[in-house]
């Protein structure tokens, strides 16, 4: 897998977008890909679109999302080809940051590589073994945490293992240990599970009520993941 980063922000820098996509490339190899048992991918700037690599996979940045306050999403287009998208002015507008912070342009770009790289075209489900499917996201459950890379903050993930209910006692779930548990969230958490075809989503007792947006916006993984049925 590639995944070719380009940026159309005003707010941000090319020199960020550049920092932020080493860091996420450097935290797919050194984290992300050995808990997930998985090759990593190729995560690369470009500062002139024309030098994409065809066939690769492409994140955008931008200034505003198409509905206000959504952060960043991934899907894949009509004919199957994966995408992503970072909105820099809702991090912005809310306090947030460049490079530091659990609200930081970096953490949401690392947000999306890392459920790109995990469910690439954003149709798996993982079974709890108690009649419920829990929607493959590496992020979502542990969404407001994050650590950094070389002085630049990238989000908190889980483990391959986070979906194993069988996982013993102890077992890691998360990159930071912040979960004891599979299939559990943090107070700033959110998951998406599905019942019999029915899906539902639930937040943590601190998520932000300015963020649910972001999961109401049309393109992103929660939209589509709501019009997915047996």
């Amino acid at each position: 897998m590639f995944l070719a980063i380009i940026n159309k922000s005003s707010r941000f820098s090319d020199a960020d977008a550049r920092t932020s996509a080493r860091a996420c490339a450097a935290q797919l190899k050194l984290h992300v890909a050995p808990f997930w048992d998985m090759v990593p991918a190729s995560v690369v700037f470009y500062a002139d679109p024309g030098e994409v690599p065809d066939g690769a996979d492409l994140l955008v940045i931008l200034d505003d999302a198409d509905q206000a306050d959504a952060l960043g999403y991934h899907d894949e287009t009509p004919d199957g080809k994966p995408f992503g998208r970072v909105f820099v002015a809702p991090v912005l507008n809310h306090g947030g940051g460049a490079l530091t912070g659990s609200l930081s342009v970096s953490a949401v770009m690392s947000h999306e590589v890392c459920e790109w790289f995990g469910d690439r075209f954003v149709n798996l489900w993982a079974d709890n073994g108690e009649g419920l499917e829990y929607a493959v996201e590496l992020c979502d459950p542990v969404e407001s945490d994050s650590y950094d890379i070389e002085g630049v903050a990238v989000s908190n993930f889980v483990t391959k293992r986070y979906f194993d209910h069988l996982a013993p006692r102890g077992t890691q779930v998360d990159y930071m240990k912040k979960l004891t548990k599979p299939y559990s969230m943090t107070t700033g958490g959110y998951l998406l599970i599905r019942r019999s075809g029915k899906i539902e989503q639930k937040l943590g007792s601190r998520y932000p009520k300015w963020k649910k947006a972001t999961k109401a916006f049309p393109a992103a993984r929660t939209s589509k993941r709501l019009k997915q049925t047996n």
